[in-house]
């Protein structure tokens, strides 16, 4: 039988381990993580943060592996976060990428990217990724607005999405809008 402390145990060890990987992610995030156990979390998140084990930054909302985190948060990664979120369920593993991925993650037989293009970065972001991967891993690719679709270029996207401040996700194939 799984004590209470064994329980927040692996809960603060998963949220800090988070953190350590992506540096910063939204409160609302955190929460997310484990959406059964909102109070929970919430409880845990002000233990860890007066332990000094995570740091929230109240004014950006953010919680980081340290301080410095929320001075220049990479909010391309915090987006993908949320793309990452609407697959919660499916995944087996998760993990910070490296330019221009920003987040892989695994499903039970598919491997998937998660790719956010800033504006006027198209061009740079399709010579970076023009060689199809050998293991066909599926693309999502995050844009700050819809009509960077047409500018897109890469292999393998399985669909282009826009995040809002709040978190929505917005799906989308060139063109057509998938909500």
């Amino acid at each position: 039988m799984k004590t209470r402390d064994n329980i927040y145990r692996e809960e603060a060890s998963s949220l800090v381990r988070t953190l350590k990987n992506y540096h910063a992610i939204t409160y609302e995030q955190a929460l997310l993580l484990f959406p059964k156990k909102p109070d929970t979390m919430k409880t845990l998140i002000r233990s860890l943060v007066k332990q000094k084990r995570i740091y929230f930054d109240e004014e950006k909302n953010l919680l980081c592996d340290r301080p410095e985190s929320a001075d220049h948060p990479d909010y391309g990664l915090i987006a993908a976060f949320w793309v990452l979120l609407d697959f919660k369920k499916a995944i087996v593993y998760h993990i910070n990428g490296d330019f221009p991925i920003k987040i892989h993650f695994f499903s039970q037989d598919e491997t998937y990217e998660i790719i956010h293009i800033p504006l006027e970065q198209e061009g740079l972001i399709n010579h970076v990724l023009a060689v199809p991967s050998k293991d066909h891993t599926n693309r999502i690719v995050v844009l700050e607005e819809e009509s960077q679709a047409t500018l897109v270029q890469i292999p393998h996207v399985i669909a282009f999405c826009l995040v809002s401040q709040d978190g929505a996700v917005s799906y989308y194939r060139k063109g057509k809008q998938h909500g």
